[in-house]
């Protein structure tokens, strides 16, 4: 099995090498795939003059997630998972080039099918590679380093994110075939730290038997045995489908509406993701129960999203996306420690697959239905109905009593 924390030379803060070598993979990949998905908005909604379009390849990004309950039970069962992460990888650089071979081509739906199809095996390998990371997580950490660690995993792979979007308006500028290689490039060096990961097997995982129904019917008996978990998926279903429209949002505003280079595109985004990697340092140190931490930050979010809507200057804009970033970044900390506490480490693939395929992959129709409502009403329509929207959910977390008396901090069993 992995191993445990005397077989393992820590660093001073604690933290094992092949923790340090997820982190730097996780926050490479993410700043590629954050610069991809920006790029595939700008691209699109150049191409076509379409924001119904462009959200609709938004969305495809995201429709690879209701498989993701089925990869996350393969992956589980696998002893050994870095071939599986190298080779996603590589797969992505080959989906990344579909895009290369659109942008080479006049004819205008061939156009639409390369972009559709690159953007949609890229989520694909994504998610697998993701599924991967967070069962590696769990076996690198020990119980009492879940809040730190996963604070710090955060933190990074929000500058990466961050980073990643910067980069995108830059790519942008530059060109857009210059933008595919330097892609396919990132995607590259994120395998780097995966190669040097010295990877064990995880007990349980090498069964002789393989029946993946059985193992995916496992995990749905554990979510619902954990009122807590059924009641976060709820959630993640109304929240993650309401803030997965800010992207053709943003994108919409800055390219039509305030006319500005894709430059001010990734200022926003920058200032989004940088707040989500302050918001994830406190978001280390917070005690208590999970419910009035959500549901005020949530409250808070939906409350700056209405005032965008009011907003027509890219400065201070920015300002304001930083502080739903923060929001983001405590939330985000919180809710994962207490989804890694609650987990055993064999079945970790299989419930963040179930997570995603039962609440992210609500967000395939978020960029769609956000690219309808600018289309036929407002841009100022829209940030309106993510703020009120957002508030909803802020109010529905108060009814969940199991959630929201999850504990954050870990506790000893003597305290």
């Amino acid at each position: 099995m992995y191993t445990e924390e005397g077989q393992v030379k820590d660093t001073k803060i604690g933290f094992s090498n092949r923790f340090y070598m997820l982190v730097a993979s996780g926050s490479v990949s993410r700043a590629g795939t954050t610069a991809f998905s920006v790029y595939i908005l700008w691209i699109t909604l150049a191409i076509t003059g379409s924001a119904l379009l462009a959200g609709l390849a938004d969305g495809f990004y995201t429709f690879p997630l209701i498989f993701s309950f089925y990869f996350g039970a393969l992956i589980d069962r696998k002893v050994r998972k870095k071939g599986i992460m190298a080779g996603a990888g590589l797969m992505r650089v080959g989906a990344i080039m579909l895009v290369l071979a659109a942008i080479l081509i006049h004819e205008f739906l061939l156009v639409i099918l390369l972009i559709y199809s690159g953007v949609i095996i890229t989520g694909m390998m994504s998610d697998i590679q993701n599924s991967i990371r967070s069962a590696w997580i769990k076996a690198f950490l020990k119980e009492e380093q879940y809040q730190r660690g996963t604070s710090f995993l955060n933190a990074l792979t929000s500058i990466a994110e961050g980073i990643g979007f910067a980069v995108s308006g830059i790519m942008i500028y530059f060109g857009y075939i210059e933008a595919v290689i330097l892609l396919s490039l990132i995607s590259v060096i994120s395998l780097i730290p995966v190669v040097l990961i010295k990877e064990d097997s995880i007990a349980a995982s090498d069964s002789v038997k393989w029946n993946v129904r059985k193992d995916m019917l496992e995990a749905v008996s554990f979510i619902r045995k954990s009122r807590s978990l059924l009641q976060l998926i709820i959630l993640m279903i109304f929240a993650n489908f309401v803030i997965a429209m800010i992207g053709i949002g943003f994108t919409f505003t800055v390219e039509k509406v305030l006319d500005v280079s894709a430059f001010y595109l990734s200022l926003i985004f920058v200032a989004l993701f940088i707040g989500i990697a302050s918001g994830s340092i406190p978001g280390g140190s917070i005690r208590g129960t999970l419910g009035p931490v959500v549901s005020s930050l949530l409250g808070v979010i939906g409350a700056i999203f209405i005032i965008v809507s009011y907003v027509d200057n890219a400065l201070i804009l920015a300002s304001l996306v930083f502080g739903i970033g923060f929001s983001i970044g405590i939330i985000n900390s919180t809710v994962q420690t207490v989804l890694i506490r609650k987990v055993p480490v064999t079945m970790m693939a299989r419930i963040m697959g179930a997570l995603n395929t039962f609440a992210l992959s609500a967000t395939f129709l978020s960029g769609t239905i956000a690219g309808a409502i600018i289309e036929f009403f407002t841009i100022r329509s829209l940030f309106l109905i993510i703020g009120i929207a957002s508030i909803v959910v802020a109010a529905m977390v108060i009814f969940m009593k199991d959630f929201s008396r999850e504990r954050i901090e870990h506790v000893t069993e003597n305290a």
